[in-house]
This record gives C-alpha cells, structure tokens and sequence, in this order.
C-alpha cells in the first residue's frame, strides 16, 4: 500500500514539473499574434478589383476578388469589396433577386468586419459604409423606416472611428456625404432627424468630401475611396447645393475616363441633362462602353431617350423601347412610358400616345418624384404640342428652338387658367435663359396669377424665380412676398417639398 502511494506522488511530482516547465511556452505561444488572425490589406489584385468595380466591370472584379479570398480567407478586405460589388450590382439592376443577394453579402462582410482588431481603423469605418450602402439600396425599395435606421447607426460608427483615428481620411468621404444626405431632409421631418440626434451640414459635408478628392492618384485603396468621394462630392454641388458651374467643373475633373467607366459616363451624363448641355449628354451617352464586361445598365438607355427627345430626334424611341423592355427594377418606369407618350404626341400620333399614357397607372411603381410626375399626368387631359414641344426644347438648352415653338401659340385662346399658368410659365423661363429678364419677370407673375388655384406647380416655381431674382438684387421685401406666394399654393400637389425646400431656405436668407 505504501508503495502503491509512493508511485502516485512520483507521478503527481512528474506532471507538475512538466506543467512547471510548459507553462512559460504556453503564454509564450498566446501572446503571439494568431496565425491567421484577420487583417484589412490590399494587394496589387485588390486594387485591380476596387478599380473595376468603380467602372462596373464588376464580372470581372468578382472573380479577381474570388480568387484572393481563396488566398485569404480571413483578409477583412476581400468582403469590403465583395459587398460594394453586391451594392453596385442591385443598385444598378434593381433587381429583387440581386438585392436579396447583396443581404447576404452585407451580413457576411458584417461579420468578418467585426473580427478585425480595435486597433485597426478600417474596422467601423467599413462597417459604417455597410450600413450607409444599405440604407441608400432600402431607400430604392421603399424600406423607408429601416433605411433611416442604417443612416443613424452609419453616423454613430463612422463618428465614433474619427473620434479614435481623426487623422484617418477614408473618415471624411462617409462623414461627408452623411452630412450631405440629411441637410436634404425637409423641415416637416426634422423631428426625425432630431430624435436621431444628428443633423445636417451642407456646407460641413461638402468640405470633408471635397478634402478626400486630393487623393484619386494614391496608389493605395484610398484612390478608390478618393474617385467615390469626387463623385458624390460634385453630385452633391449639383443636386443639393445648386452650384451648377462648380459642379459641372468638379464633374469633368473626376469623370474623364468616361470612354471606359460606366460610372463616371452615368455621373457625367446626369450633370450635362440637369444643366441643359443636351448635346454633351448625347455624346457621353453615344461614346459609353458597351462591352459584355460591363454590367448592364439600362438606365443610361432612358437617359439617352431622354436626351434624343429633348431635340426631338425620331431615334429617341428606340431608347426608350430599350429600357422599357429590360429593366427589371421598380424606377422611372412609370416615367419611361410617359416620355414614350409625349414622343408619340409631337409626331403627331395621337393614338399611341394615348395608348401609353393609359399604360402608366398599372405599370411600374410611384416611388421617385419623376414617377409621381407620370402618374399624374396619367390623370390629366393630353397636353398642349406645342407647350410639350417648348418644354422638352428648353430642357435640352436648345432656347432659340423652344421660343419658336411657344410662338405658335396666342396664350389669350388657350381654353383655361392651367394652360395660360403653363403658357406664362414655360415663357418666362425661356425668355431668362435669352437674357430677356424684363419680360421674364411679367410671365412669371403672370403665371402665380393664373395658378392660384392650380394643383400643378407652375405659379408655385414661377414665384420661387421671381424671389430668387429679388433676393439676387437685394430687395428683400419684394423677395419675401414672392417666397411667401410660393408657400400659399395650398391646392398644389406636384413638387411640393422641392418647392417648400427653396422657398423657406430663401425666407431664411432674408433674415
């Protein structure tokens, strides 16, 4: 028995000197970093991919990626640009299968995210460019309520990353744009915004976007980020800060290689319709690369539509025919078949632009203002030719053109108070763009005149121009009377929030 207790000492003894002597190797091995521990880290294949997703070769940057993750599984990077290839895929087709994909996408790349170290400063800034991507798609689908809810935790994160890494530029492209996104939020949803906590800056927004453009010819990912953030920042010149010349200046700058990418053809084309270069825009959109490399993209087929129907061009059908056929997503279907009847009404077929005109309430949805636009003139009489043929003249810049147009017609004979409204209306901005501020000036009182009592929103913007023109010439009473008229078209339903937008910013420059 002794010896039987003897042996199990020896044994204890054996054990605990093994321990004794493993032990200092064993936190040896686990303060090592771990083999295969997950990293953010671009290679030269990497950058190739980010590129052409930027140029929405994205089959191709798919299977570059592919190809490195199975390199590196654990590599954070990899699922930074798996995601933005989902985002652009369902963005670009709007197709409900490929916004489920980019869901399970997006909860992948969230999880490896949130295996990086805190000490790495990619780690919340690509979670909070998931949740910002995500609520832009949401936003496209109609999930209103969740988007806004991705926006909150985008801010929270991305705030949270400048606070730890300030020097950190990729910071300032999604800090920026946030800031851009919500200073575009009307005042009758501000309590959302102040629910949130957070708020707007335009002007804020513009600056930090503006400070990552410096970067497009890094050689490192922050290029990429750099090309984005010169695409938002003059999207954001154009569309929300109305700085037409500086945009269009921004815009050239960043989208030169417009021949070979696909996104910078769709930046550089939406500028050159909103600020009348029509012609540009039919060049860009003519000169786009068509390869099967590239993602389809359907709407830069409305887009030429659009442009052909702005000079009238027969060919513009064609394009629209295109889209109307392919696309697959919810937008500017409704809008397509509008532009579809008003070809058909200028070259006088007056059947078949009823025809499609009746096609519009049951097809495609109301979503977008445009959209909205087109279901109401759904509901409406078939215009006057020769007010449509002004108005897509004057669209297109061609100003000469639409003023012979608009000739053709005694605005005394016109049957009611709406058409004199759009008559006066469609005058005025005509004879601005001709230099002809004098009689532009009369039309567009004309026009808040004959509108009072409209549910269309020619004498609401007829009265933002003439305070515009005021508040430009320092008479702030008369600036505050048109601003206010513009405030007071209570029957009005078209571009409401647009119109309540500029006229309270104008009233606030007054004060």
């Amino acid at each position: 028995m002794w010896k039987k207790k003897s042996q199990k000492q020896k044994e204890e003894q054996f054990v605990r000197n093994k321990l004794r002597l493993f032990l200092p190797f064993l936190f040896f091995l686990l303060a090592l970093p771990a083999f295969g521990s997950h990293t953010f880290t671009f290679n030269k294949n990497l950058l190739v991919a980010q590129k052409q997703n930027y140029e929405l070769r994205l089959g191709r940057a798919y299977d570059y990626i592919v190809a490195e993750q199975d390199l590196d599984a654990e590599n954070s990077a990899v699922h930074y640009l798996l995601h933005f290839n989902a985002f652009l895929k369902a963005f670009v087709s709007e197709k409900q299968s490929d916004y489920a994909t980019y869901r399970k996408v997006q909860d992948k790349a969230l999880f490896h995210y949130e295996q990086l170290p805190d000490s790495s400063p990619y780690k919340k800034f690509a979670q909070s460019e998931v949740y910002f991507y995500s609520a832009t798609l949401k936003a496209k689908f109609d999930e209103l309520y969740s988007a806004a809810r991705d926006v909150n935790r985008a801010h929270s994160l991305i705030e949270a990353n400048h606070e730890k890494f300030p020097n950190f530029v990729a910071n300032n492209k999604t800090r920026g744009i946030i800031k851009v996104y919500l200073s575009t939020v009307p005042e009758n949803y501000e309590w959302i915004i102040n629910m949130l906590g957070i708020k707007g800056d335009l002007n804020g927004g513009l600056r930090l976007l503006k400070s990552v453009t410096t970067h497009r010819n890094d050689t490192t990912v922050l290029a990429g980020i750099a090309k984005e953030a010169s695409y938002l920042y003059s999207f954001s010149l154009l569309h929300v800060a109305k700085q037409g010349g500086k945009a269009w200046s921004e815009t050239l700058k960043c989208t030169e290689d417009y021949k070979t990418n696909l996104l910078s053809s769709f930046f550089r084309t939406n500028a050159a319709l909103k600020l009348n270069r029509n012609e540009t825009a039919i060049n860009i959109l003519t000169n786009r690369p068509k390869s099967d490399e590239y993602t389809k993209f359907y709407f830069l087929n409305y887009q030429l539509g659009l442009a052909k129907l702005h000079k009238l061009d027969k060919e513009a059908i064609k394009e629209f025919d295109v889209f109307y056929s392919k696309f697959q997503g919810r937008n500017y279907t409704k809008s397509c078949l509008q532009k579809m009847s008003w070809y058909y009404l200028v070259n006088g077929n007056a059947a078949k632009a009823k025809y499609y005109k009746e096609l519009i309430s049951s097809k495609g949805y109301s979503l977008n203002e445009e959209d909205k636009q087109a279901l109401r003139y759904a509901s409406k009489p078939i215009p006057n030719q020769y007010l449509l043929e002004a108005r897509l003249l004057y669209d297109g810049g061609y100003f000469d053109l639409a003023q012979k147009s608009i000739s053709k017609i005694e605005g005394k004979k016109l049957a009611n108070s709406k058409l004199k409204a759009e008559f006066c209306y469609r005058g005025g901005r005509i004879a601005e763009k001709l230099g002809n501020m004098e009689r532009a000036l009369k039309l567009y009182e004309a026009s808040s005149l004959f509108a009072i009592e409209s549910d269309e929103y020619y004498g609401a913007y007829a009265s933002i121009y003439l305070g515009d023109y005021h508040l430009r010439n320092k008479d702030f009473v008369l600036a505050r009377k048109f601003y206010e008229r513009a405030l007071g078209f209570k029957k009005n339903r078209e571009y409401t929030e647009s119109i309540e937008q500029r006229a309270k910013a104008g009233l606030k420059k007054i004060k």
